[in-house]
C-alpha cells in the first residue's frame, strides 16, 4: 500500500522494520545521579576497522544532551529476558533520568560508563563524530570495549517487543 511521506505515514512503514533494542547510556560512576538512558533500536555496525558503531536519538531527550557532554557511552543489547527493562528505558513505566538504573543489573564499565552486567552485548564507546539531521542526533562511536554473552534477542517490529521465533531453514540450493 503506498501512503503520501507525512510523518505519521512514514511512523507506519518505518514500524515494519524489525530492529535489535538496546538501552544507550551515559554518565560516570564519580556522579551515579547524571547517568543518563533510554531504549533505541537505532543502532548499527559501522566499521570492523576501527571498530565503530552508529546511533541515532532525538536529539532532544536527556539522554541524547548528557551524552554529547559527556562524550562517551555504552550500548547495551538486550534479550529477550529483558522486556521490562526496555520498556521503563523507553520512558513506559513512569521512570526517569538516574531512577531508570535501580537494583544491580548495572555496573560501571572500563570507560566509566552504566554497562548492563547481563545484556546480551554491550560495547562502550567515546563518540567521534556527531551530526545533526531533522529531529535526531547521529552518533559515530569508536568501539574501545566490547562484550557479550548467549540468549535470544529482544526485537522490536510493528510497535511491540517480540522474541525472534523459529529459525527458518533455507530450502536446498539456496545461497547462503
Amino acid at each position: 500500500m503506498a501512503h503520501e511521506v507525512t510523518e505519521g505515514a512514514f511512523r507506519l512503514v518505518m514500524s515494519r522494520l524489525a530492529g535489535a533494542v538496546s538501552i544507550v547510556a551515559t554518565g560516570s560512576a564519580a556522579d551515579p545521579s547524571g547517568w543518563r538512558g533510554m531504549t533505541a533500536t537505532a543502532v548499527c555496525s559501522l566499521s570492523a576497522e576501527p571498530p565503530s558503531l552508529v546511533v541515532c536519538l532525538n536529539r532532544v531527550t536527556g539522554t541524547s544532551q548528557r551524552l554529547r557532554q559527556h562524550g562517551i557511552f555504552s550500548v547495551n543489547l538486550l534479550s529477550a529476558r529483558h522486556v521490562d527493562l526496555a520498556a521503563t528505558f523507553a520512558g513506559r513505566r513512569g521512570v526517569f533520568g538516574a531512577g531508570r538504573f535501580t537494583g544491580d543489573d548495572w555496573t560501571t564499565g572500563t570507560l566509566d560508563v552504566p554497562v548492563l552486567a547481563d545484556a546480551l552485548a554491550s560495547f562502550e564507546c567515546r563518540v567521534s563524530e556527531a551530526l545533526e539531521y531533522g529531529t535526531h542526533v547521529l552518533l559515530i562511536g569508536g568501539v574501545e570495549k566490547a562484550h557479550h554473552t548467549d540468549g535470544d534477542p529482544l526485537v522490536y517490529h510493528k510497535h511491540r517487543f517480540r522474541d525472534l521465533g523459529r529459525e527458518i531453514e533455507m530450502t536446498e540450493g539456496s545461497a547462503a
